[in-house]
């Protein structure tokens, strides 16, 4: 009966407690509490070439400037950064108008870039007959310079320079554009050398070349190495004389433009391998292409398969190099634009 009691005392002890004890507190929900803050992501560029990359030619495969942009293109995938195809796409026509304009209009965006005839180019610029501004565009670089060499057609009653100077009818030349490289180089040498000269117009340095060989010219100037297969170990085309200080090692007998009394034109019968792209292309994609292209310039295989083209190592130009190549080329050639309008169509 003690025990019971002291059972129930307890019990009655411990509902106490617990009634007088203080409310567990409400949860709060989980809503209510303020998240804490997230960085916010920063945006990001994405990689660079995002598709792959065209390469205007602009004139018909088979010339010095086709091969020079296709050997190069492979190299220029090597070396950026996302490796995209490096696609060449010859656009002739308009005397290298068409092609450059394709490339001058496209979206400034680094995919598309082209290869340029200097001074050719400059020609159409400062006779007015060329839509495009030299000094806008983005320079990438330049690929090379080269010797140029004049041949005449076997099949031509002209052998010699007394041969043209005497001619009662101008010699008929093959040229790649009436304001190309090739055509100043035979307007300034015929004024020079004083024989009269017509300019017969082609797609390409390879038709013109071959319109020599069949007789449909008399006579065509061109790099070397354009001529090169023609006129070394082959009486396809007689070589007359070469632009250079020295003879070429390759033609011993045939000589100098100086030799011949007319050291002048060294001066100003030149060629340069151009590579740019379309005005207003942001900084960081240009930096990204001439970094690419100052790699490519120096690797080996590009090097070695440049020096087996050109039988002589290239000779690049940076782009800060190429840009002041172009202007000083535009006030050089100013001085030519009446000769050179001459020629041109109105």
């Amino acid at each position: 009966m003690k025990r019971n009691v002291c059972v129930l005392i307890a019990s009655s002890l411990m509902l106490w407690i617990v009634a007088c004890a203080p409310a567990a507190p409400t949860p709060v929900p989980a809503t209510s509490v303020p998240a804490a803050p997230t960085a916010t992501a920063a945006p990001t560029t994405p990689p660079f070439p995002t598709k792959d990359v065209t390469f205007i030619i602009p004139v018909s495969p088979g010339g010095g400037f086709d091969t020079n942009a296709r050997i190069l293109a492979p190299y220029l995938k090597k070396y950026l950064p996302t490796q995209p195809n490096v696609v060449p796409k010859n656009v002739p026509g308009g005397e290298w108008r068409l092609g450059i304009m394709e490339m001058y209009k496209a979206q400034p965006d680094g995919h598309t870039i082209a290869i340029f005839n200097l001074p050719g180019n400059v020609l159409g610029q400062i006779t007015n007959t060329a839509e495009y501004d030299l000094n806008k565009v983005a320079w990438i670089g330049r690929i090379t310079d080269t010797v140029y060499v004049t041949a005449l057609s076997p099949k031509s009653k002209f052998r010699t320079l007394d041969d043209l100077r005497a001619a009662a009818t101008p010699a008929k030349a093959g040229v790649v554009g009436l304001t190309s490289s090739s055509a100043l180089a035979m307007i300034l040498s015929a004024e020079e050398m004083g024989f009269k000269v017509k300019l017969i117009n082609y797609d390409g340095s390879a038709d013109a070349i071959l319109a020599a060989v069949r007789g449909d010219v008399d006579l065509v100037i061109y790099p070397f190495p354009t001529l090169q297969k023609f006129i070394v170990g082959s009486k396809d085309l007689t070589p007359f004389n070469v632009y250079a200080k020295e003879r070429l090692k390759e033609l011993p007998d045939v000589p100098t433009v100086g030799e011949q009394g007319y050291a002048s034109l060294l001066s100003v019968v030149a060629l340069d391998y151009m590579v740019g792209t379309v005005p207003g292309t942001p900084e960081p994609i240009l930096k990204i292409w001439r970094e690419t292209f100052d790699k490519a310039m120096k690797d080996p295989d590009f090097l070695k398969m440049m020096t087996d083209q050109l039988k002589r190592p290239p000779s690049p130009l940076n782009a800060e190099q190429a840009a002041l190549k172009v202007k000083d080329t535009l006030n050089v050639y100013a001085k030519y634009k009446s000769l050179v309008e001459q020629y041109v169509p109105k």
